[in-house]
């Protein structure tokens, strides 16, 4: 059996802090990363129509924020008022997003 522990093609995300619905990750990566088209399929796969923002997107009372910095990117996410059980899936699905989806020259792959 193996274990591969880095995938090709994938981003570092760290969990920086979590209180309540608030999420804070860290995204290392070295160059710019379109968080606009990896968290809105995934956010519109769960049900939630995001709307587009300079910073981030908003959904059904719950927000999705980042500031990108030189060598990584800073995103908070606030959750709208749901169940516990919904909120860490939700949370774990985004985050998940943010390591793994991959993007082409003409939008999001498998």
């Amino acid at each position: 059996m193996s274990v591969r522990l880095f995938h090709r093609h994938t981003r570092i995300v760290l969990r920086v802090q979590t209180r309540g619905r608030a999420f804070v990750w860290y995204a290392l990566h070295r160059r710019a990363v379109a968080w606009h088209a990896i968290f809105g399929p995934a956010l519109f796969l769960v049900g939630f129509v995001p709307r587009p923002e300079a910073d981030g997107l908003s959904f059904a009372g719950g927000a999705l924020r980042w500031t990108t910095r030189s060598f990584g990117t800073t995103i908070r996410l606030q959750l709208p008022l749901c169940s516990e059980r919904k909120a860490a899936l939700l949370a774990s699905g985004l985050l998940k997003a943010a390591r793994y989806a991959r993007l082409s020259r003409s939008g999001l792959t498998a």
